[in-house]
């Protein structure tokens, strides 16, 4: 199974999880290069995370389209019978 397969198959919780690591991950590094006057780790970290931004923007817009558009569609419908 190569990368492509296994992210298909990957639930969106799992998903969000590992964008949420992988951003936490962005963040704690521009922080540190920052704190430490790493200029050019810093500007990376930042492209990085501007990067991984309109990543999540459009998985984010993937995952919404993937929800039901409405309640009603997830409603088990019963048929109507007369009781006698």
């Amino acid at each position: 199974m190569n990368l492509q397969e296994s992210r298909k198959s990957q639930t969106p919780v799992r998903i969000a999880l590992r964008e949420i690591r992988e951003t936490r991950a962005l963040i704690e590094a521009l922080v540190v290069s920052s704190e430490s006057f790493d200029y050019i780790k810093a500007k990376e970290a930042l492209g990085t995370l501007t990067k991984k931004a309109r990543h999540l923007a459009k998985l984010e817009e993937a995952l919404e389209q993937a929800l039901p558009q409405s309640a009603a569609e997830n409603i088990v419908q019963f048929p109507t019978g007369t009781q006698g």
